[in-house]
């Protein structure tokens, strides 16, 4: 492969090379099904258990707690619709419009059947939970708030959010797919929670969902597995990679943090030098997502510009399409102009300063 200056790991990360030894080990030698009464069996179960174990360990949760799933898609979804089928007479449900896909198509979709999706109103670019407290209703389902926005990197204020569920006993999900491994995360927070591996450099295919409340019905029905809430054969090696991936993110956390935001203000500092570049920074955000706009320029074509010098960076979240305007920028800046010219730039640990300097370049030509 060429040279290759990514900047899209808000959307995808690569596999840690020793998560995909690990996971190699385990495919040759911890492959049985972890069900089966047989000694290797019994062998197989106590070596991916022993990494559920400490990955609930390092997320400070019960073990009993964490639900496998094929990623944060399918956990919102058994979150969503399997609270709709435990409470078939709560028909209202809070969330925010900022949401992944992943929670707004399943909200249309429970539209479709009858329920009234209502979106928490933002003021200065921030949630307004003085108007979330008039919203509960004695029908209302429950509360979704994405913990961090993945076009813009706004961090939503679980803890108060929370704070205001609890008064009208009301339960609260966060889809923390973007928080995972960049902020420190409090699952004392909410009810429900989901998240995928490969987002914090683990495989595809696998993410969680958190449950902290023993009410969702199950919408996967099969033969025994890990838990009553999904059946299929438990995946070995994606449940220990993903536990591994899990572990090292947390434990690397402050690391990883200050090397990212090291990197974001070498970024920021030489962004000055582009006149036609303006941040889109957020009042509470994380450090690992950059916005920016490039004011008069079509965010798509800055996009295929930038690919042409090896730059990879995006649009929007890779799952919300072609649209031209971003409803996230457009909420925390309240300037058209800028919703229709931007551009996420993720960060990473793995990122270096020579691939900052190259997309400074890049941006540069493609401003001329």
């Amino acid at each position: 492969m060429s040279v290759m200056n990514y900047f899209d790991y808000s959307a995808t990360t690569p596999l840690s090379k020793s998560v995909n030894q690990l996971m190699q080990e385990v495919e040759t030698s911890y492959y049985a099904n972890i069900n089966a009464k047989h000694d290797f069996g019994v062998q197989s179960k106590a070596f991916v258990q022993s990494y559920i174990e400490s990955m609930a360990s390092a997320l400070s949760i019960p073990v009993s707690s964490l639900i496998f799933t094929s990623g944060a898609t399918e956990s919102n979804n058994m979150i969503l619709f399997g609270l709709a089928k435990s409470y078939p007479n709560k028909k209202h449900i809070i969330t925010t419009s900022l949401e992944h896909h992943s929670m707004i198509s399943p909200c249309g979709e429970l539209q479709r059947q009858g329920y009234e999706i209502e979106f928490i109103p933002y003021s200065q670019g921030q949630l307004d939970l003085n108007a979330l407290k008039g919203m509960i209703r004695e029908d209302t389902l429950c509360v979704s708030v994405i913990a961090v926005e993945s076009e813009t990197g706004l961090l939503h204020p679980l803890k108060a959010i929370k704070a205001i569920c609890n008064e009208r006993q009301v339960p609260l999900h966060s889809d923390m797919t973007q928080a995972i491994g960049k902020v420190k995360v409090d699952f004392n927070d909410v009810n429900y929670a989901s998240f995928s591996s490969h987002k914090i450099y683990g495989p595809k295919g696998i993410g969680a969902c958190c449950l902290f409340k023993d009410d969702i019905k199950p919408l996967i029905l099969g033969g025994r597995s890990l838990s009553k809430l999904r059946a299929g054969t438990p995946p070995n090696a994606l449940i220990v990679g993903f536990a591994q991936s899990c572990i090292d993110a947390i434990q690397s956390l402050v690391q990883r943090v200050h090397e990212v935001e090291q990197l974001r203000n070498v970024f920021i500092s030489e962004c000055a030098n582009i006149e036609q570049l303006h941040v889109n920074q957020p009042k509470v955000g994380v450090p690992h997502i950059l916005n920016v706009s490039l004011v008069k320029c079509d965010r798509h074509e800055v996009v295929r510009l930038l690919s042409l010098e090896q730059c990879y960076v995006s649009a929007s979240s890779a799952c919300s399409g072609q649209e031209n305007v971003s409803k996230a920028v457009l909420t925390i800046t309240q300037n058209m102009d800028y919703a229709t010219s931007s551009i996420r730039i993720s960060l990473s640990h793995l990122t270096t300063k020579d691939e900052i300097a190259s997309l400074i370049k890049a941006l540069k030509k493609v401003t001329l």
